[in-house]
């Protein structure tokens, strides 16, 4: 086992649970983006940040898949070797290698369509990304394979042999949606579904004995996914292989859509300016100019950044649905019985105590 996973936990008796977690591909770089610009770095949650309100910086969760109370669901700061104090370095990340073309991988082409019809939005696909992915299950001898061999996974014997597979994804959301004062909780893993691209983005929450932010946990591929359940979804950087970039001194395109029918925008604001969590309220949106179904309005929106939760914290409207693949909590074994949590002695759902 890879002492470094073990690390991600700062305790080397820790064993994890399980893993957290058709066009043809276009990248802003091919479609010739004027100055383009990657996060050199994210800023990942600090050690003890709280998911049981609404707040800047965090999530505000009640995953239906996680057995426990959100007021016992803290998150802590991995010591995988790309964090260094609360930034997550890019480069360092031992991204998942390969580029699979799906268009050529047979019954498994992607599938996606969306579509309006009394007053709710409608998105059904098979899940699987318009972009190459990375060789999921991943392979020997690559730098990301000890992080997913050390991860035990139902019906596998490791992590590292979960591959994607097209699935049924099927979201509805408010074609219309209303902004409320008061923000909603994440109840399900899919925060949105990003219609470039026909795959999802799952809630940036993982559970490897404490609970984390997956892309400071676990090596992603290079457009910043990877699958849990066969489930294709993003994390972090999510845009990096989106095929609308837009242009860098102009407000971002629309991505796709959150679970409360809003939409979610790229990471630059009115005139180009990349936009931090300052700028943002505690669902990672605000009330500004943008184009939505062909017009420009004033209304609310989301915006992914590089600072967590990287896209919506919570929601500003009424959740949609979406259609269960079987429940998973990127790494919770939901499928056992409620564990003993000793909040006092602070430990984890096997009861080591996280020092």
């Amino acid at each position: 086992m890879n002492p470094s996973f073990l690390r991600l936990c700062g305790l080397s008796s820790v064993v994890l649970s399980s893993v957290f977690l058709g066009a043809p591909f276009a990248s802003a770089d091919q479609l010739g983006e004027r100055d383009a610009r990657s996060p050199a770095f994210f800023i990942t949650p600090k050690t003890g940040t709280a998911t049981d309100a609404p707040a800047r910086n965090t999530q505000y969760l009640c995953i239906s898949a996680i057995p426990l109370p959100p007021s016992l669901i803290t998150l802590t700061t991995p010591q995988t070797p790309w964090v260094h104090g609360q930034k997550v370095i890019s480069r360092e990340i031992p991204f998942v290698e390969g580029a699979v073309n799906w268009n050529n991988v047979p019954n498994a082409r992607p599938e996606f369509k969306t579509w309006i019809q009394n007053g709710q939005r409608h998105f059904k696909g098979n899940g699987i990304p318009n972009h190459p992915t990375g060789i999921f299950p991943v392979q020997p001898n690559t730098s990301a394979y000890p992080y997913y061999a050390a991860a035990p996974a139902e019906g596998y014997s490791s992590a590292a042999e979960i591959p994607i597979g097209p699935y049924d994804l099927d979201v509805t959301v408010p074609a219309h949606p209303v902004y409320s004062q008061t923000p909603a909780c994440i109840s399900d893993l899919v925060t949105g579904v990003v219609t470039q691209t026909g795959a999802v983005w799952h809630a940036n929450v993982a559970y490897a004995g404490v609970w984390v932010d997956p892309i400071a946990a676990l090596p992603v591929d290079k457009c910043w996914g990877h699958p849990y359940n066969k489930q294709y979804h993003y994390h972090g950087y999510s845009w990096k292989c989106f095929p609308r970039q837009g242009e860098a001194r102009e407000h971002s395109p629309l991505f796709g859509y959150a679970m409360d029918g809003f939409g979610i925008y790229g990471p630059r604001g009115d005139g180009g300016k990349l936009l931090k969590n300052e700028d943002l309220d505690e669902c990672h949106g605000h009330v500004g100019y943008v184009e939505w179904d062909g017009q420009w309005t004033t209304m609310y929106h989301y915006h992914v950044n590089n600072e967590y939760p990287y896209g919506p914290g919570c929601y500003r409207g009424t959740v949609g649905t979406v259609v269960s693949h079987g429940q998973h909590a990127h790494g919770f074994p939901t499928n056992t019985a409620l564990p003993a949590v000793d909040a006092a002695a602070g430990t984890d759902s096997e009861g080591k105590v996280l020092r």
